[in-house]
């Protein structure tokens, strides 16, 4: 008899089958071990829920669609970029290069200024540019510096770096580790 508690639920699971469901298994079975082809096929890959569903909603609506004449709808999913949003990019890469390469090395934040972009747009515009060896980064974080060639934006990085503020100068304390005592001069007797 099954020895450990998943071999017992297995028992038990066989048990509970229908005659035909048992008689399938085992001929699906013998079939792969005879090498003969399997009488019921292999179930399909499962799909994760959220495309399932997606994919019964979408027959669904496909088949009320080709009742009715019309096409079908496109799958939900990414909304496909319009020409005009492709030449605005456009735009906004060529702006972002011309201000970079006119300067001595600029920061981020100076780019998104000077183009009127949100810094966020001009964050990605910079990334891209920089990936296509458009324009060079010097430095990172704060001191990030961006220019027409490495050399400048290395260097605008460096004077990044030396013109920081950085934190306040903390006083120490003196030497002796305690308050000055003012010493008054006794008074002279009369």
């Amino acid at each position: 008899m099954a020895t450990d508690a998943f071999s017992q639920q297995i028992v038990n699971l066989v048990r509970k089958m229908p005659d035909e469901a048992i008689l399938a298994l085992v001929k699906n079975q013998l079939g792969a071990v005879t090498g003969e082809t399997p009488l019921v096929p292999p179930p399909a890959p499962r799909r994760s829920r959220s495309r399932a569903r997606a994919g019964a909603v979408q027959s669904k609506t496909s088949s009320v669609a080709a009742k009715r004449g019309a096409a079908p709808k496109r799958r939900p999913g990414r909304p496909r970029k319009s020409p005009a949003a492709s030449a605005e990019r456009q735009e906004t890469l060529d702006a972002v290069e011309r201000l970079v390469k006119a300067s001595s090395g600029m920061s981020a934040s100076e780019v998104a200024k000077q183009a009127g972009i949100p810094q966020t747009r001009a964050a990605a515009a910079l990334k891209e540019l920089k990936l296509e060896k458009r324009i060079f980064q010097g430095g990172d974080r704060r001191f990030a510096r961006y220019a027409g060639d490495a050399k400048t934006a290395e260097q605008a990085s460096a004077n990044a770096r030396k013109n920081a503020a950085g934190p306040a100068p903390v006083k120490k304390p003196s030497a002796k580790g305690g308050k000055k005592r003012v010493v008054q001069a006794a008074a002279p007797a009369k």
